[in-house]
């Protein structure tokens, strides 16, 4: 998530009135509400992610499966929007300053906000092209050694690259960071103000992803219907379709909310002023926080034996309840 010309407009504006305000000028969706809507979320969002991880992680055969691991991925890193991204803008919401006010508040902030949106957004493209191989090139993966080559490298090697990269940038890159406290985010890391490196970011990071998910994503559903439709190929769609009902659901969601939010970044990298598109501007980046929010309801719904075992584990704890001795009636 690139939120540096955002941000910058927003300093603009104050400079130019020469007041400092603690809230977006133009953003007609009171504090309360933005709040509100988000913690709404929040809290159920996390409870059901610690679940899906908690079964996928105990249960050998889901945790063993391939097409599981990019969620348990998804789901881990999920946590670090859920537990520092976004409670750190309720707060802001909530006293209109970045608390603690210190400088690892910031650089906490920006790694769980610009890192993880940003590796979520790589990883989902991995998810999209990697999809295709366990679908239609499963005999790729029928050795250890090709396993390991071709599913579990990649995975492990976007992960690294993600964290290792923005701890960098954030950390050890030699610049001065301007800590903004007012301001939502902190303003943002001083990289941006390096044309090569924000370029790279923002192109690489941040925009490249989507149009790579959505190809991979529509390129899915066209081969999966042409292998349906060929009665020459014997192609067991029963085996696959929960693969692919997986990949789909969450890629909706992620595009719903991260397309218009791209589409913004390059616009603005290819010359459009700051705040041209008005209320659009704003809501954008607000809606973005709702993908890490809302991931773990959808991966619930594409996990149908997970969804098995919470079912049962409510029937069995609701069955304890009924028969526990200070509920029994005797006759």
């Amino acid at each position: 998530m690139n939120k540096s010309h955002f941000n910058e407009s927003l300093l603009q504006d104050t400079n130019d009135n020469k007041t400092q305000t603690d809230d977006y000028p133009e953003f007609l969706l009171p504090k309360p509400i933005r709040f509100w809507l988000l913690m709404i979320f929040e809290v159920p969002s996390l409870a059901c992610s610690l679940v899906l991880l908690y079964y996928l992680f105990i249960d050998r055969n889901l945790r063993q499966s391939l097409s599981n691991h990019v969620i348990m991925v998804l789901l881990i890193i999920g946590l670090f929007s859920q537990l520092i991204d976004i409670p750190f803008y309720l707060n802001y919401l909530r006293i209109n300053y970045v608390w603690p006010p210190i400088t690892i508040s910031c650089l906490t902030w920006w790694f769980a906000a610009t890192g993880i949106s940003n590796l979520t957004n790589i990883v989902m493209a991995w998810a999209s092209i990697e999809r295709h191989i366990l679908v239609f090139h499963d005999q790729w993966l029928l050795t250890k050694r090709k396993r390991l080559l071709i599913h579990y490298f990649p995975l492990l090697t976007i992960v690294l690259y993600g964290f290792i990269y923005y701890i960098i940038i954030l950390l050890i890159f030699s610049c001065e960071n301007m800590y903004a406290y007012e301001f939502d985010w902190c303003f943002y890391p001083c990289y941006y103000n390096n044309k090569s490196l924000a370029l790279y970011d923002t192109i690489v990071n941040s925009i490249l992803p989507t149009p790579i998910i959505t190809i991979f994503s529509i390129a899915l559903i066209i081969r999966v219907i042409k292998q349906k439709q060929t009665v020459h190929r014997n192609f067991d769609w029963r085996r696959h379709r929960k693969m692919v009902i997986q990949l789909l659901s969450i890629t909706a969601l992620f595009l719903f909310f991260n397309f218009p939010m791209t589409t913004l970044v390059l616009a603005n990298a290819c010359g459009l002023p700051n705040g041209a598109t008005g209320q659009f501007e704003f809501y954008t980046y607000y809606l973005y926080h709702f993908v890490s929010l809302l991931i773990p309801f959808v991966c619930l719904g594409a996990l149908s034996e997970v969804r098995k075992k919470i079912k049962q584990m409510i029937i069995f704890q609701t069955m304890i309840n009924v028969i526990t001795p200070g509920n029994v009636l005797f006759r």
